[in-house]
């Protein structure tokens, strides 16, 4: 069992979606944040989005780690107005992606994971967890992606986890045993 969830998780890196995908949702009149994590209700307030957009147009001018620390800080805002810094955190882990810092990446999710657990939003909580796994993944840290792949499929067999989300999580670890079982 122990090295058949090894497995799970060393595939999970291989099929996760681009970290740096992002979306912008200028079309419905919001701000752009991202596609991956959505910000949570209210966590972009003015304040919020004043450094959101000090990080995306330093990380525009491959300025990554000044835009972390713009996005750290809009996170810690959004955190002591208190909101879920749900968008926040993951632009934080995208430009820490950007810049190769795939641990400061996963660590970024953890806190979110943590986070999000604390205040029960599964959604963001299991993808903050398979976007962790998979961050440590990539980064060599097959321990810690193991970990963090059998946490969601523990999580995943919550009753209150949407069943959308269920689903596309449930296909994405599906094809990453494939693509272990395959190799």
């Amino acid at each position: 069992m122990k090295t058949a969830m090894y497995l799970l998780a060393v595939a999970t890196l291989l099929v996760a979606p681009s970290l740096s995908a992002t979306q912008s949702s200028a079309q419905s009149g919001g701000p752009a944040i991202l596609s991956g994590i959505q910000a949570s209700a209210d966590e972009l307030s003015p304040e919020v989005q004043l450094y959101v957009g000090r990080g995306d147009e330093l990380a525009s001018r491959l300025r990554y780690g000044a835009a972390a620390r713009a996005y750290a800080r809009a996170a810690a805002i959004a955190r002591r107005e208190g909101h879920l810094a749900s968008g926040t955190s993951w632009k934080l882990a995208t430009v820490h992606y950007n810049n190769g810092n795939l641990v400061g990446a996963a660590a970024a999710m953890d806190q979110l994971t943590d986070e999000a657990a604390r205040v029960g939003d599964l959604e963001v909580e299991a993808l903050s967890i398979y976007y962790a796994a998979w961050l440590n993944g990539k980064a060599g840290r097959g321990p810690e992606m193991a970990a963090r792949a059998a946490r969601l499929v523990g999580l995943l067999r919550s009753q209150y986890i949407p069943v959308a989300l269920r689903d596309r999580l449930s296909g994405w670890l599906k094809t990453s045993a494939e693509v272990a079982a395959a190799r």
